[in-house]
């Protein structure tokens, strides 16, 4: 069943109180702050078999959520948040994780946690019970609050499908498939956060960290290349390129995905822009190029991915 929350058709005025009261009915603890006068909100709610896909946009705002200090550690809800637009910092258990798009980061929704985004953002967001991530992955907590890399081949791989899940869920399913669907999507999120351990901590996260903020500051560039990437960063070429490759990917795909998820969002939230005009606006100087590499990636063009999202 999809459900669709929103307060565009509300006034200015009247959003962010209407918000909070829709989100604390939704999810106890939870408040949203932000300038009163330019809030404006979506959320997407997906039950899928058992399982809960969420899928939140707003412009920028702050989100808390307080404890429920009577949830037992076991009865506890794991929440894997995938950051498909803008930036985010989350705070929980003392961390502080600086999230980019396409970045995860696992969070307890019983325990205090705060997302604070600068921009207007988007996420998909899938709820677990602890105990069947515990049952995949007993050290399980040891992953909650921290940043998994959205340039991790299993991240990417659980951005797809999640992202192909998502098209797929105004059809109609038995629910004994849906369930197999969300067993699979367990699985997979389960084997990128495994997988994140020893990546996350290497040195070259931080100078991937700092190469998608400049490439996103300059997702318009047409003239944003590795080689002016790396001197923006102030490093040789050729560290950044082996930076790149730790995590399986190079520095040109590095600017070309997020080119192409820029676009991707904005051919969805933006139905009345032309499709040239976005392809230019996210760096590409030609829109045939845009369309080969959209199709290459997404497995479908540009105007066919907007009439299905």
């Amino acid at each position: 069943m999809l459900e669709v929350l929103s307060t565009r058709e509300l006034a200015p005025v009247d959003r962010l109180d209407y918000w909070n009261e829709l989100i604390a009915s939704t999810y106890t603890g939870m408040v949203v702050d932000a300038p009163r006068d330019r809030f404006d909100a979506r959320l997407t709610v997906w039950q899928m078999g058992t399982l809960r896909m969420v899928r939140p946009y707003s412009r920028a705002a702050v989100i808390s959520r307080h404890a429920e200090r009577h949830t037992r550690p076991t009865d506890q809800t794991l929440v894997a948040h995938l950051l498909t637009r803008g930036v985010a910092r989350l705070e929980q258990r003392g961390r502080t994780v600086d999230l980019t798009e396409g970045d995860m980061v696992l969070c307890a929704a019983e325990e205090f946690y705060r997302f604070d985004t600068s921009t207007t953002h988007e996420m998909m967001v899938v709820e677990f019970d602890r105990r069947t991530l515990a049952e995949r992955m007993p050290n399980i907590d040891d992953f909650v609050a921290k940043r998994i890399s959205g340039q991790l081949p299993s991240t990417r791989l659980a951005h797809r499908y999640m992202s192909s899940l998502w098209q797929e869920a105004p059809e109609t399913l038995p629910d004994a498939h849906w369930q197999m669907h969300a067993g699979i999507l367990g699985d997979i999120i389960a084997s990128c956060i495994e997988g994140s351990g020893e990546v996350t901590e290497a040195p070259s996260h931080f100078l991937l960290t700092r190469a998608e903020a400049v490439i996103l500051e300059r997702i318009g560039d047409p003239d944003l290349t590795p080689s002016v990437l790396a001197k923006s960063l102030g490093v040789p070429l050729r560290t950044l390129q082996a930076a790149a490759a730790s995590t399986g990917t190079t520095p040109s795909a590095l600017i070309m995905r997020r080119r192409l998820h820029r676009a991707a969002r904005r051919l969805v939230s933006e139905p009345g822009a032309g499709v040239t005009t976005i392809a230019m606006e996210c760096g590409f100087a030609d829109p045939a190029h845009f369309a080969r590499r959209f199709q290459q990636h997404f497995g479908t063009t540009p105007s066919h991915y907007r009439r299905m999202n």
